[in-house]
């Protein structure tokens, strides 16, 4: 079936519910797709919605990445002057934006190596579905843990570049089909002793040099084919992502504040296990 625009809009508010949502938008875009009997034109649309579901966190977020930016600009980083980084009286003396900016980057290369080095494997993944189920599982179980820790822990203005690196390789799991990336973030903050709101702003700002990144790589596909899959249901796809993918951020946040992660996992142990029968049945 082709791309029709009122398709595109159901795809683009999966996309945005659960890019942010700890539920997995790689696999819940990837059964949708089945159960719609969709062949998407190329990566195009994958490119359009996922810079929806960007304007979202630079709307609720631009504030820190302003700043994280602006940080860096004006410090060098923290190495002007031949300042060595490393030391902890080197992090204490950098502003907050550059150590906010700092933490974004520690926190994305853990992800971009092993997304270089596993490209195959992760993209073997994406065949079965009963790999996204069994990852389905695995991120409930996640945030089954989450949900039963006591509220608490230490702001973003007192983390460090090893708590990043430990959120980014839990931000790595998710590159598999049916990890979430916002809840395996979620939960490294929370490994690490970050508060719940503080480890999910974490959360967020990682989601920018990822997204970002993945569009940047499909961008010649979104050129090439674009056009000719009709840019109508694209720009409703980005739409809708963008839209929806802010109300789940500010959903999210809710819900973190009132302990209700818990019932993120029974959603996905239900779904998985919903999915492992439709496998089944379809032999």
């Amino acid at each position: 079936m082709e791309l029709s625009l009122w398709n595109a809009v159901l795809l683009g508010v999966v996309q945005g519910l659960t890019e942010f949502l700890p539920v997995s938008s790689s696999g819940h875009l990837a059964v949708a797709e089945d159960l719609l009997g969709l062949q998407l034109p190329g990566l195009a649309f994958e490119v359009v919605v996922h810079l929806g579901t960007l304007a979202a966190v630079l709307v609720v977020y631009g504030a820190d990445l302003w700043a994280a930016l602006a940080g860096f600009l004006r410090t060098g980083g923290g190495l002007a002057g031949g300042r060595r980084p490393g030391s902890a009286q080197w992090w204490q003396g950098l502003d907050p934006g550059t150590r906010l900016g700092w933490l974004v980057i520690a926190g994305t290369i853990p992800a971009a190596v092993a997304g270089l080095a596993f490209e195959g494997l992760i993209e073997a993944a994406f065949e079965s579905p009963v790999v996204v189920a069994a990852f389905w599982i695995f991120t409930g179980a996640l945030l089954w843990w989450a949900g039963r820790r006591p509220p608490g822990g230490r702001p973003l203005a007192r983390a460090t570049l090893a708590d990043a690196v430990v959120v980014g390789l839990f931000q790595a799991l998710a590159l598999f089909p049916g990890v979430s990336r916002s809840g395996s973030t979620l939960v490294g903050g929370l490994v690490r002793g970050l508060e719940r709101e503080e480890a999910a702003r974490l959360s967020f700002l990682l989601s920018v040099p990822a997204i970002l990144g993945a569009a940047i790589l499909q961008l010649p596909d979104l050129v090439a084919t674009g056009g000719g899959a009709g840019w109508a249901p694209l720009l409703a796809g980005a739409v809708a992502a963008g839209v929806t993918g802010y109300m789940a951020i500010r959903w999210l946040l809710r819900w973190l504040i009132a302990g209700r992660l818990p019932w993120f996992a029974y959603y996905l142990w239900a779904v998985a296990i919903l999915l492992l029968f439709y496998s089944g049945w379809r032999g």
